[in-house]
């Protein structure tokens, strides 16, 4: 009874603090990543918004579908096709959350952090990390690019540590605009 009162306490922290994190008014990208130089001036405003992606296996085929999210604040958020996980290939995980900056007047940089979930795949939980580099046009409204991807166990400092990529991918996206 203690252990499932204990793991019930945890979930419910975990969830509560995550919510409170993820609350639009209370997570702020760094404001230096999209403050305006020379080079950049242009690049918050016309890059910044939602794109349906596609994310590519090194075969070229399609191997997921996703939403990145760019906000004029430099925050950064995304959600893939395969969160649910492929049986005893790889194990459910979160949306990812972080940050971008621009690093031309139509390339960007972002990193976001996620959790991955224990499953049939035989890894425990752990965090993963996904460098993007980007470019955007904006006369076409499009994005393509690059996502590299890392997994670090829970102890890990994954701003700090680096392991060695488990994979890089392309990607490609068009933004999603309101009728």
């Amino acid at each position: 009874m203690n252990k499932i009162w204990s793991r019930n306490t945890l979930l419910f922290s975990s969830v509560f603090a995550c919510t409170l994190l993820a609350t639009p008014n209370v997570v702020r990208g760094d404001d230096s990543s999209v403050r305006k130089t020379d080079d950049t001036a242009p690049c918050s405003q016309s890059v910044s918004g939602s794109y349906l992606t596609k994310i590519f296996n090194s075969d070229g085929t399609i191997g997921s579908r996703g939403v990145i999210t760019l906000t004029e604040e430099g925050n950064f958020f995304v959600i893939d096709s395969n969160q649910g996980g492929v049986t005893k290939v790889f194990n459910p995980f979160t949306n990812g959350q972080g940050t971008w900056k621009c690093n031309s007047k139509t390339g960007v940089s972002a990193r976001y952090i996620n959790f991955t979930f224990p499953g049939s795949a035989g890894a425990t939980g752990g965090i993963g990390r996904a460098d993007y580099q980007a470019s955007f046009n904006p006369q076409t409204q499009t994005v393509q690019g690059t996502i590299t991807l890392r997994f670090f166990k829970l102890n890990a400092n994954p701003l700090s540590d680096n392991v060695s990529p488990v994979g890089t991918f392309n990607f490609s996206g068009q933004q999603i605009k309101a009728n």
